[in-house]
């Protein structure tokens, strides 16, 4: 914690001079010292540190002077990192058809000022040949710590708790592109752990013991990535940063192309505005899509304009790596965007189609980010997420998971929440006429230690008839019926899920049942139990 008492130290006499006031009437003995509420501007102007000495006691950024988080904070029920590493479910992303709009989602942010809904949790820059976003190169690299802000970047804070083990990479989120590490703090020390990246950007964090450890984060992001004019480039230095599309893909991307009458004939800035015009576009719907194969949903989803922002992002994201232009699909718990590359930084761009509510932490008080304007025109009926969020309030007594919980029934696991592959948890879809959906689970192993594997496989279907593309949420059922979610995973082409998900390192031991539920999508309507 910063200085709690205000100081004054005469050099010449050696002696400490306290604030002082006038002595009230009839008090007894001497009025010594008065105290005096932390003042983060006079931080900011002495250079202040926090009480260890390896932070800023303040900082300053668009939104004012933020103070540095306190020197101690309980540890939350669920933290970040359980299963979300660079090998699990969530290493690639496979759309669904839900294109409702979910009405609320849970929403958590350890940035100071936040970054809601923005905060980066999953990037992903490449299309596999089952037309899944993936990570194109996953090598991760070592997040170097030091230096200053420099002129052009906004500065963070970053105040969260990770679930980490030896060796093994546990995701955090990062507050923007490009985002570098001036100074941090893990608690409890001596704890050592490293910060890592991948080559979309995505963190994470390795530690040489099992255990919940708080990180809190001097972070420092180019300011221009948060929203500024695309600049004018030449194709030439931006194709070769594009990895190569699968001949499928490419083949169906072309001919949305061609319906949006897009080419390398116009300049990649031209073309950023007008995807970016196409995709803003979008609007939900009830009538959802119905093709089956994910290449033919993609044509649907980007011609027919209807979905929400995991939708848009989805498809603007195949879309402009087709024509050439390095993009990411970025998403967390409650929102999905993308980020599109000028070979020296990365826009964020905002599609919109968010929830239409965010539930916030009652209990989270920080100022939100100021970015600059943005540099791109939102189409009538179109609203950013930046507004929809802003329009929320934390609702008294909301729980809201720390790790990233999806707005569901069963919240207890962060890590399950990491797993959701819609990139905007969807509430569960009504049947709305389809045929409800039987989940068939098969589980690898009857018994399973805390953060180990536990495989999982099975298939959806609706009236003896496959479901394609839909999600399907794994959890643990205790003795009392209490779920503790392990994570989502979509089927594919023929119903089909197989994955391996990592029991929570938090779990309690005992007897637990294995369940599997989906909302539905496309022509295969709710589970039922």
């Amino acid at each position: 914690m910063r200085r709690t008492w205000r100081l004054i130290f005469a050099l010449a006499a050696l002696a400490c001079v306290f604030v002082c006031r006038p002595r009230p009437a009839g008090a007894d003995g001497p009025i010594l010292h008065e105290y005096v509420p932390p003042d983060p501007n006079e931080d900011l102007s002495l250079h202040a540190t926090t009480r260890d000495g390896r932070l800023p006691a303040a900082v300053d950024t668009p939104s004012g002077v933020m103070p540095a988080p306190p020197d101690h904070r309980a540890p939350p029920e669920t933290a970040y990192g359980g299963n979300a590493t660079p090998d699990s479910i969530d290493a690639t992303y496979r759309i669904d058809g839900d294109t409702t709009r979910p009405e609320v989602v849970s929403y958590d942010d350890p940035f100071i000022p936040a970054v809601t809904p923005f905060k980066r949790l999953y990037a992903y820059d490449s299309v596999d040949e089952s037309v899944e976003l993936a990570v194109s190169d996953r090598r991760l690299r070592k997040v170097e710590t030091g230096g200053v802000a420099l002129p052009g970047e906004d500065q963070f804070f970053a105040d969260l708790f990770v679930d980490v083990a030896p060796g093994v990479p546990a995701r955090i989120p990062s507050p923007g592109p490009g985002a570098r590490v001036l100074a941090s703090r893990a608690e409890p020390q001596p704890v050592a752990v490293e910060i890592l990246r991948d080559g979309a950007d995505n963190w994470f964090v390795v530690g040489t013991t099992r255990q919940r450890i708080r990180l809190v984060l001097e972070l420092a992001v180019p300011r221009a990535s948060f929203g500024s004019p695309f600049p004018d480039v030449g194709w030439a230095s931006l194709v070769p940063r594009v990895p190569l599309l699968p001949r499928t893909v490419r083949d169906v991307a072309r001919d949305v192309l061609h319906a949006l009458g897009l080419s390398q004939s116009v300049s990649p800035r031209d073309a950023v505005t007008a995807l970016v015009a196409h995709f803003r576009g979008f609007a939900p719907s009830d009538d959802l899509p119905r093709s089956r194969l994910p290449a033919e949903l993609y044509r649907e989803l980007a011609l027919s304009k209807k979905g929400v922002c995991r939708h848009r992002a989805f498809a603007f994201t195949i879309t402009a790596l087709a024509l050439g232009l390095p993009t990411r699909l970025v998403r967390n718990e409650a929102h999905a965007w993308v980020e599109v590359g000028d070979g020296a930084i990365w826009h964020r761009i905002d599609l919109g189609g968010a929830a239409g509510r965010f539930e916030l932490d009652p209990s989270a008080d920080a100022q939100p980010h100021v970015p600059p304007e943005d540099p791109f025109v939102w189409p009538p009926g179109s609203q950013s997420a930046a507004l929809a969020a802003g329009a929320s309030s934390p609702a008294p007594g909301a729980g809201v998971n720390p790790a990233g919980a999806a707005s569901s029934a069963a919240r207890a696991s962060a890590s399950s929440a990491a797993n959701e592959p819609s990139g905007e948890a969807p509430p569960s879809a009504a049947t709305n006429g389809r045929p409800p959906a039987s989940v068939e689970l098969h589980v690898g192993e009857t018994q399973a230690r805390r953060g180990a594997q536990l495989l999982v496989r099975g298939v959806v279907s609706a009236e003896n008839e496959p479901c394609p593309g839909v999600r399907v949420d794994v959890a643990l059922r205790s003795l009392d019926g209490r779920l503790s979610p392990l994570g989502s995973i979509p089927t594919d082409a023929n119903g089909r899920f197989d994955a391996e998900l990592t029991v929570p390192l938090g779990l309690g031991v005992g007897d637990y049942g294995v369940v599997a539920t989906t909302p539905g999508a496309g022509l295969c309507g709710e589970s039922r139990e």
